[in-house]
């Protein structure tokens, strides 16, 4: 009898295989009524790793209490003027939106928001000069291509949904050079 005959490593490779196939085949994620979700999809993952995690949660402040990767700067992207039911109810946001940041020093960062609306920019939040610009580009269904732009002046946070959330509570004894500075606007939104 020779020794690979009855080597059992074939066969937990093979186990190991199936495992790891059962726990990738996993979705964090499922299909809702448009009149929940306006992208027909919404988060059920927790707090689980996984780039379409939690979309519209405040990421950067999550990341750090939760001792996450750093990011840079990280939001989540509707197609809906008003956030407040899409982030209560972890909707999906819109995929392939085009994100530029362009910060003060002049450096520009270039992603793609991914299917859950997410998108983030690796490193430590102190990389991204303050204050910058956002930039958007998104084509709708119908062929329109919208370009929206961020405006506040003095942006001073790269996590986005510490404003861009309509239940946000602005912070009117600060200034907008503070890094604890709220000024709620309208969901982060392409339309």
């Amino acid at each position: 009898m020779s020794v690979t005959s009855w080597c059992p490593w074939p066969a937990v490779a093979l186990i190991a295989l199936s495992f790891h196939s059962l726990l990738a085949c996993k979705d964090d994620s499922e299909a809702v009524s448009t009149d929940i979700c306006a992208s027909g999809r919404r988060w059920i993952g927790g707090n689980s790793n996984n780039v379409e995690m939690s979309p519209g949660t405040e990421c950067l402040g999550c990341h750090v209490a939760n001792d996450g990767p750093p990011l840079m700067a990280a939001g989540t992207v509707y197609g809906v003027p008003d956030n407040t039911s899409q982030i209560a109810n972890h909707c999906y946001g819109l995929e392939g939106v085009e994100v530029e940041l362009e910060a003060a020093d002049g450096r520009i960062w270039k992603t793609t928001s991914n299917r859950a609306g997410n998108f983030f920019f690796d490193g430590e939040p102190s990389w991204l000069a303050k204050p910058y610009v956002a930039r958007f580009q998104y084509t709708t269904p119908d062929g329109k291509v919208v370009n929206p732009q961020m405006v506040l002046a003095l942006p001073t946070y790269g996590g986005c949904a510490r404003c861009h959330d309509g239940r946000a509570e602005p912070t009117p004894e600060l200034t907008p050079l503070d890094a604890d500075f709220v000024d709620p606007v309208d969901g982060l939104f392409a339309y």
